[in-house]
């Protein structure tokens, strides 16, 4: 079953990530890049056995956090607001092992899937839909 979510994921990400490049503007461009380079540096750090907190890949989100953290105060963009906000969330969730050391690791991998993956993946589609909306509405003001 992992795998299937594995899969779905990696599809969503690319789409996602494919649209935020060929529609989006620079602020969804960074994003898509910086999100696309996480994934990768996450599958090569990945061990792929679940014994605790996989430090080399809270290292990467980190990294991630602090990129789109960057991202939020430069591009002042509501979007990349909620994307910093859902990665700090998954930052956080790394640490859940170190307060319930009983955890259950699908809960553990669910909610970090959720907030640095999905959750990161729908900020992005909805900021590239956003610049798309808005310049479809400075277009219609130009034409008025």
């Amino acid at each position: 079953m992992y795998y299937t979510w594995a899969y779905v994921g990696l599809v969503v990400s690319i789409l996602v990530s494919a649209y935020a490049l060929v529609r989006g503007g620079p602020a969804e461009r960074y994003g898509a890049v910086m999100f696309l380079i996480a994934w990768l540096a996450t599958t090569l750090v990945q061990k792929r056995t679940f014994d605790g907190i996989e430090w080399g890949i809270v290292v990467v989100d980190t990294l991630l956090l602090i990129g789109f953290v960057i991202l939020c105060l430069s591009a002042r963009k509501v979007w990349t607001v909620l994307i910093a906000a859902c990665q700090l969330n998954a930052v956080i969730s790394h640490f859940v092992p170190l307060l319930a050391p009983k955890f259950n690791y699908v809960s553990y991998i669910t909610v970090i899937a959720f907030w640095g993956g999905y959750g990161l993946l729908a900020c992005l589609a909805v900021g590239t839909y956003s610049h798309q909306r808005e310049l479809r509405l400075k277009r219609a003001v130009a034409e008025v």
